[in-house]
């Protein structure tokens, strides 16, 4: 019991570290994350919504895409979406407050933001994998997805990372007539942040068994 409330709390943690991660990478000026992107260009064409409601919304809306394509399969389970969805919401609009102050002046300035925000997204990714209590809405999504087609989870975690980006492209052209949110650093984080997860989460000593997993090995 003692060790599930421990891994409860890593994937807390790493909740709310990714949301500080987005939001720094946010204020890099570069761009945002992928699965960042459309709730940051709906906050800023919208300003009178914060960036973390229109992320809820955004997670909501990718967990009603599991419901549609899994249908009868969607487990209650992947209802734990919600809350987590919730804390990483008001993380990211707590977050955006307490950095109000991070303007970088220049350029080189904006690419060390950037690369703090990856490194700080990439431990906060990392806490959840290790934790390994549930997904979050995005990877959960695609795993719906693999799961019915039988493509490769990698391959398609790309292309619904690339899907965000032209949503948000879509939004951001078509409610202000400019690109907005979606720059290099998109690019940047999409490309690097994988590599650095997979080197923080060799440092913690890797994901822990599945919950259903570790039981079964308790009971034999």
């Amino acid at each position: 019991m003692k060790h599930m409330v421990g891994r409860w709390c890593l994937l807390a943690i790493g909740i709310v570290v990714m949301a500080a991660g987005i939001v720094i990478v946010t204020k890099s000026a570069t761009g945002n994350t992928p699965i960042s992107s459309t709730g940051y260009v709906l906050s800023v064409a919208f300003p009178s919504v914060s960036y973390g409601v229109f992320m809820f919304f955004w997670n909501i809306a990718l967990l009603l895409g599991q419901v549609v394509i899994l249908r009868r399969h969607f487990k209650a389970l992947a209802l734990l979406q919600i809350p987590i969805s919730v804390l990483f919401s008001l993380s990211i609009d707590a977050f955006n407050g307490v950095l109000s102050w991070l303007v970088p002046v220049n350029y080189a300035l904006s690419l060390i933001t950037l690369a703090v925000g990856i490194v700080t997204l990439a431990l906060g990714v990392s806490c959840t994998v290790v934790a390994n209590v549930t997904m979050n809405c995005g990877e959960a999504l695609v795993a719906a997805i693999t799961s019915k087609t039988g493509w490769n989870f990698g391959h398609t975690k790309v292309g619904f990372d690339i899907s965000c980006v032209i949503i948000a492209c879509v939004v951001s052209f078509s409610t202000m007539g400019t690109l907005v949110g979606v720059r290099e650093g998109t690019v940047a984080a999409a490309v690097i942040t994988g590599f650095v997860v997979n080197f923080f989460v060799r440092i913690m000593g890797g994901a822990r068994p599945a919950i259903g997993a570790e039981h079964e090995q308790t009971a034999a």
